[in-house]
C-alpha cells in the first residue's frame, strides 16, 4: 500500500501565487549525469537531462512543493531547462529515470500560477531509508511540444537520537503491559502482558533501532484507532509509557523526538504478539 501517495505530511495543492526559490548561496545545479556540484556531490544521486535540453532565460517556474521544501531543509535551485517534448511525456520520462537513480515517486501535485491561466505541475520523489533526500522536478508546458523543467534538491536535517532513549540492556525490562488495537474499523483493544526473555528481547531490540523521524516527513493514514501502548516496567521501579501511532509509523517514546516505526515492523510484531495471545490466553 502506498500511504504517502494522498496521505503525505507535504500538501498536494491547487493555488496561484506559491513560493518560488531563487537560487541560493550562488548554486546553480548543472543537470548533466556525470556531473555534480562540490555542494551535492557527496549526497545526492545525479538528476537526469532530458536529451537534447537547453538552458533557457525566464523567470523560475512556481513550484507546487517550493514552500514545504525550504522548511528546514537544505535547497538548491537547478537552471530552466527547456525540453523539446510535450508535458506528459516529459513527466513519463523522468519518473522512469528517476526510478534508475534511485528515487521513488512519493507525490505529485499541480499549482496555478499567479495572474494565469497557466498551470505548473510537480512530481517529488525521495530516496534514502528515511527519505530525507528528495527532489521536486517541475514543470511548465509552453506548447504541444515544449516544455520547461526546473529542479529542487532537498536534504531534510535529521536530528539525532539521545542514548537516555535507549533500553540497555534488554534485562532491565522485567514485563511490558500491551494495548493494541488492529487496523480494522471498530476493533477492540487487545491487552496482554510479555514477562518472558522470549518475549521481551524482540519488542526492546525494536525500541532501540528504531530511527528518528523528520518532521518534515510526517504523515497519517486513514486513522481508527489503530496501534499500541507498551507499558514498560524496569527492574527498579521505574516505567515508561510508549505510544506506538500505526496510521503515522509513528512511536513516541521517553527521552527521545518522534521516531519512525519503519514498515511497521514494530506494530507488526506486536500484532503477532496478541494473536497468539487471543489464541492461547497466553504465551
Amino acid at each position: 500500500m502506498w500511504k504517502q501517495m494522498g496521505h503525505w505530511g507535504l500538501p498536494v495543492v491547487l493555488s496561484s501565487g506559491l513560493l518560488v526559490l531563487s537560487p541560493l548561496g550562488g548554486h546553480d545545479l548543472n543537470l548533466s549525469p556525470m556531473a555534480a556540484t562540490n555542494v551535492t556531490a557527496a549526497v545526492y544521486r545525479p538528476v537526469p537531462r532530458y536529451p537534447h535540453s537547453d538552458v533557457v532565460t525566464a523567470p523560475p517556474i512556481s513550484s507546487p512543493f517550493a514552500a514545504p521544501l525550504v522548511m528546514g531543509a537544505k535547497n538548491h535551485l537547478s537552471k530552466l531547462w527547456q525540453l523539446p517534448t510535450s508535458y506528459d511525456h516529459a513527466e513519463n520520462w523522468y519518473i522512469h529515470e528517476m526510478k534508475k537513480e534511485g528515487y521513488h515517486l512519493i507525490s505529485k501535485a499541480m499549482s496555478s500560477l499567479a495572474h494565469s491561466e497557466s498551470f505548473t505541475h510537480g512530481l517529488l520523489f525521495a530516496q534514502g531509508p528515511q527519505e530525507t533526500t528528495q527532489v521536486a522536478i517541475n514543470f511548465l508546458p509552453v506548447n504541444a511540444h515544449t516544455t520547461n523543467m526546473q529542479y529542487i534538491l532537498a536534504e531534510l536535517p535529521m536530528s539525532s537520537r539521545p542514548q537516555s532513549s535507549l533500553i540497555v540492556p534488554v534485562t532491565a525490562v522485567r514485563e511490558i503491559r500491551v494495548h493494541y488495537r488492529a487496523w480494522r474499523y471498530g476493533s477492540s483493544v487487545k491487552s496482554f502482558n510479555l514477562n518472558t526473555p522470549k518475549t521481551i528481547a524482540p519488542v526492546v531490540t525494536l525500541l532501540n533501532q528504531l530511527p528518528v523521524l523528520p518532521p518534515e516527513l510526517f504523515h497519517c493514514a486513514a486513522d481508527f484507532g489503530q496501534g499500541a501502548t507498551l507499558i514498560v516496567h524496569f527492574r527498579n521501579g521505574t516505567q515508561w509509557v510508549i505510544r506506538e501511532n500505526a496510521a503515522c509509523d509513528s512511536v513516541q517514546i521517553p527521552h527521545a523526538p518522534t521516531l519512525q516505526d519503519v514498515h511497521d515492523a514494530l506494530y507488526h510484531l506486536l500484532g503477532e504478539d496478541a494473536k497468539k495471545f487471543a489464541s492461547k490466553g497466553k504465551f
